[in-house]
């Protein structure tokens, strides 16, 4: 049987695990839990200029113009309204690196990459959940609830921080090794979708600092992103994502001002999407075992607060792809001790990456909800940190890249 890669999960790290693998040459299959793709509700999300320089390079850039809107700073106020603060940070780093930081929403992200997949009806199926895998010395068949099973050559987990791959090679693993829940919440969070008001400029972002909370408010071209930070006594309890929002969770950010001329409940009270869940952190011990390996959210979980969480996870996939295409390069039949290892650089390779990003988004929050007020001069000093790690962001190594656009700071790879 030719190689051929299971992925679980249709997120956005999934989808574009897929494009990545496609334009590398390699076979694949999607299967996604939920009945249709995107989801119904789909919340905000930012690419970084890491992503949309390989959005380019896998020719997507173009469809992404079309359902995004370029960022171009931050503007930091009190909950009276009172603007504190402003940066200008996005335009530069679009300078800085050639590519720009955009705001878009899940939903139409997954349409740009199914639409840069061939035959995504043979390739993308939904209303698939994952009950068992079986790993064998030349392949494995992952098996489903419907009762049906799909034979392939290796299994990527890409269903997020409630992995079910990541339960199933948990169940092939030394006690210890996978733990049930290896990530920790210390701030509940509340998302929301509303209208783009009068008074609210497009890429133009806002942070509302208060005493252990935060509101962030991402304004594209047509709609306004809304994400609330609470913080809460540390916990490791499962608690999924929730579409129901109680007036008890947003009640005391209704009079909160976004603008001078808009409140919270302004947006809010027109919101067209809703949902609740905690932000949780942390990275997994092993991202592999035998023939089974987690990408994204369901092998590290970053804080929100810099918008960066998915971004990393489509550069892991972009990784992940490198090092398979490599491997096959030389050796289209690999044995499981040589998926391993490929699987092994993978992790060596990100893991340092990721633990740079979880420690930066940590820190920008923490001192973003300061008891004393926000430290803002501190959150200034540690984003001069981020061009120099953006820089060194891995592009697809086996696909062409005609025309990159030209930046101030070179690309390392």
């Amino acid at each position: 049987m030719a190689f051929n890669v299971i992925i679980i999960g249709a997120g956005p790290v999934g989808l574009f695990l897929a494009n990545c693998l496609q334009a590398s040459g390699i076979d694949y299959v999607v299967f996604e839990k939920r009945s249709v793709v995107p989801p119904a509700t789909a919340f905000g999300i930012f690419l970084w200029p890491q992503v949309t320089r390989m959005m380019h390079q896998l020719g997507l850039m173009d469809s992404l113009r079309t359902v995004s809107h370029p960022m171009t700073g931050m503007v930091h106020t009190s909950p009276t309204g009172e603007a504190i603060g402003s940066d200008t940070n996005f335009s530069r780093s679009h300078k800085t690196h050639g590519y720009p930081v955009v705001v878009t929403d899940r939903g139409s992200l997954a349409q740009v990459l199914l639409g840069g997949l061939d035959k995504p009806q043979q390739h993308v199926h939904t209303g698939k959940r994952l009950t068992n895998i079986i790993s064998r010395t030349d392949g494995v068949t992952v098996e489903f609830a419907d009762g049906t099973s799909h034979d392939g050559t290796i299994v990527i987990g890409g269903d997020g921080i409630w992995s079910t791959v990541r339960d199933q090679i948990r169940q092939h693993t030394p006690d210890g090794l996978f733990l049930d829940n290896p990530y920790q919440a210390s701030y509940r969070g509340v998302f929301g979708r509303g209208p783009l008001l009068e008074g609210i400029t497009s890429g133009q972002g806002i942070e509302v600092h208060g005493q252990g909370w935060l509101i962030q408010a991402f304004p594209s071209q047509k709609e306004t992103h809304l994400f609330i930070y609470k913080s809460i006594p540390p916990t490791s309890e499962k608690v999924p994502f929730s579409p129901i929002v109680s007036d008890d969770l947003i009640k005391e950010f209704a009079d909160v001002q976004l603008t001078d001329k808009v409140a919270f409940r302004d947006v809010w009270d027109k919101r067209f999407a809703q949902g609740t869940a905690n932000f949780e952190e942390g990275v997994v011990e092993m991202w592999h075992w035998d023939r089974m390996a987690l990408v994204g959210d369901a092998a590290h979980k970053i804080s929100p607060k810099q918008g960066v969480a998915a971004n990393v996870g489509m550069e892991s996939a972009a990784c992940l792809t490198n090092k398979l295409a490599s491997l096959l390069r030389n050796n289209p039949t690999p044995t499981t001790q040589d998926i391993s290892t490929a699987f092994s650089a993978y992790q060596s390779e990100l893991e340092g990456k990721v633990s740079i990003w979880q420690r930066l988004s940590r820190f920008n929050l923490e001192a973003a909800v300061y008891k004393n007020g926000p430290q803002l001069e501190a959150i200034v000093a540690m984003s001069k940190r981020i061009p120099g790690i953006v820089s060194k962001s891995f592009k697809l190594e086996n696909v062409p890249f005609v025309n990159q656009n030209a930046s101030e700071m070179p690309w390392v790879y």
